[in-house]
């Protein structure tokens, strides 16, 4: 099982992460799969490693299929995005969950003032993730978050969290 694989049955909202994370390292070696295997063989080794590499060489077919060789995100997210985005609304106004309810009216004010800063998402769960994958970026550049980023984005990652748990209970047909 690949990492992405992995992801994708752990924590929806980490696989969806992920995959941005990989489309950009991908355009970074210029859709390069030989400069990847060097980048990915410290990480992993044997079969593990051409399983990764089969799965990006996937990927990198996607991209330049879809035109979207320096921008854009890959089209098999799409269904996924629409699936958060029907169960959130969902969650609020068919099942009125009143936990997931308050998460996300704690979490919106915040989202709300990131999304003005910044590049906002078309719908909230959208925004949610622009919010949290700018975070990462920052903090895998290297790059100071402040304290104030850090307490939104508390916020925000239990909304996530809150949301990719529902997610597994309603594939399990649990919800």
């Amino acid at each position: 099982m690949t990492t992405a694989e992995e992801k994708r049955h752990q924590h929806v909202v980490e696989y969806i992460l992920y995959i941005w994370q990989m489309e950009d390292l991908v355009r970074a070696v210029g859709l390069d799969l030989s400069t990847l295997r060097i980048h990915l063989s410290t990480a992993y080794e044997g079969d593990r490693l051409e399983a990764e590499l089969v799965w990006f060489a996937g990927l990198i077919q996607s991209l330049r299929n879809e035109n979207k060789i320096t921008k854009g995100h890959v089209s098999s997210l799409d269904e996924l995005m629409i699936e958060l985005t029907y169960l959130h609304k969902t969650l609020l106004d068919v099942l009125k969950d009143e936990e997931y309810k308050e998460v996300v009216e704690a979490a919106q004010p915040h989202l709300d003032a990131m999304s003005a800063r910044g590049e906002a998402g078309k719908t909230e769960v959208e925004a949610m993730l622009v919010a949290l994958y700018g975070w990462l970026v920052l903090r895998m550049g290297g790059k100071e978050v402040s304290a104030e980023t850090e307490e939104s984005l508390g916020f925000i990652r239990n909304w996530a969290n809150l949301l990719g748990g529902r997610y597994i209970r309603m594939r399990a047909g649990e919800l």
